[in-house]
């Protein structure tokens, strides 16, 4: 490539990230964010570096007069992957949109196709073989999850999606993540993998799932149902004192609920147990603290090392941000993060969407499909689409006119 080419191409990746805004909602809170002036990456860094490497470039810019600067970006569910975190121009919290926009019309955008990545068959025997590896070794739970792919009439707008995904989940953590790629990321996650503000830590796994009806007397008999089963309470269990052992080292107090609680988005009923603790050291970061905990059994399962393997064994595809984690945090350490499921990853006019299952002694291959199903309806919905019944109809491609 000759200097002249070389120099167009970085002009238009410096006018492409100039543009780039980014995405993060919580329960009473608004992050948005302008451009790019920093991009930070992994390569040739292991974990421990990477996070320096994060702390002291958000510590140089506030050195350097501006405010409080921030990382924004999403980890992978291989923590080996390339991993990219944008410092933005500017960046506001506030508790609404700035443009005004919380309210949106889904996008006009047409379903062309939808096919799915792996299959019904195929998942329903990864989960087959899943449970016989549990009866033959120390697998005590894994998440086997699935893919499918979405094509649209028009290009798809991610930030409008995202926007229709908080009105649509107003409780839910919602984002819209550019990648430097020119893909976005994009989701609304039920699931907080760790806050820190100041010295306050805290976490809120969720394991145990059923799909939410249209009637409350339902949802309460199914909530009554979830808290009591043996299978879904065992499988929460494991979830949660995973995440309160992480966590435990880095605390002086914390609080650890001896049971599970319920919790109900827009398409599921959770099992939930909220862990709060007190930081040992206000210097331990929300980055910090993300990586000790990511990924938990809620996504990946217990024993980690073998479940990772079960996945990669099992699966038949690539999770790459998926069942990852996606968040931000600031110069003094603070910030959210949370665990990168109920999400998508566009392109143009395509959207790959994902859901996971955890499965455990007692799970059926058929129940752990529908419950995918049902968390596909999360994005379906954001896209104007309901395609839980429509993705039975074909096990790998479905057009319509």
């Amino acid at each position: 490539m000759n200097t002249e080419n070389l120099d167009q191409k970085n002009i238009k990746q410096k006018t492409k990230q100039a543009k780039m805004e980014f995405i993060f909602t919580s329960p009473h809170k608004i992050l948005t964010t302008e451009g790019v002036k920093k991009t930070l990456s992994n390569e040739g860094l292991d974990t421990s570096e990477f996070i320096i490497s994060v702390k002291s470039h958000l510590k140089k810019l506030k050195e350097n007069g501006h405010e409080n600067p921030i990382a924004i970006g999403s980890i992978p569910f291989d923590i080996n992957q390339k991993t990219e975190f944008f410092i933005p121009n500017s960046s506001t919290f506030s508790e609404h949109f700035s443009d005004g926009t919380e309210t949106q019309e889904i996008d006009s955008t047409k379903l062309i196709s939808l096919s799915q990545v792996t299959g019904e068959q195929h998942f329903k025997g990864a989960v087959n073989k899943a449970l016989s590896l549990s009866k033959n070794t120390q697998l005590d739970k894994v998440v086997l999850s699935r893919a499918i792919d979405v094509q649209t009439s028009g290009t798809l707008n991610a930030q409008r999606m995202a926007r229709v995904l908080y009105q649509q989940n107003p409780s839910a953590y919602v984002f819209s993540i550019p990648q430097s790629n020119g893909s976005t990321l994009v989701g609304a996650s039920p699931e907080l993998l760790v806050k820190k503000q100041g010295n306050q830590v805290s976490s809120n796994p969720l394991a145990g799932s059923r799909k939410r009806t249209a009637i409350a007397t339902q949802n309460d008999a199914l909530s009554d149902e979830l808290w009591s089963c043996t299978k879904d309470r065992f499988e929460h269990k494991l979830v949660a004192d995973a995440v309160y052992q992480h966590l435990q080292p880095f605390c002086s107090e914390i609080n650890n609920p001896e049971a599970p609680s319920i919790i109900e988005t827009s398409a599921m009923i959770h099992l939930s147990t909220k862990i709060d603790g007190t930081l040992t050291s206000e210097n331990t970061s929300a980055l910090d603290l993300a990586y000790a905990l990511h990924p938990t059994p809620a996504i990946c399962g217990t024993p980690a090392n073998l479940a990772k393997a079960t996945i990669q064994h099992l699966e038949g595809y690539e999770r790459a941000q998926f069942c990852g984690a996606v968040g931000w945090m600031d110069s003094q350490g603070n910030g959210e993060w949370v665990v990168t499921i109920r999400c998508g990853v566009i392109q143009q006019n395509a959207i790959r969407l994902y859901a996971g299952a955890g499965i455990v002694e007692g799970s059926d291959p058929a129940a752990e499909f529908n419950e995918t199903e049902a968390k596909l309806n999360t994005m379906l919905s954001a896209l104007g689409f309901n395609a839980a019944n429509e993705t039975q109809q074909s096990a790998q491609t479905m057009v319509l006119s």
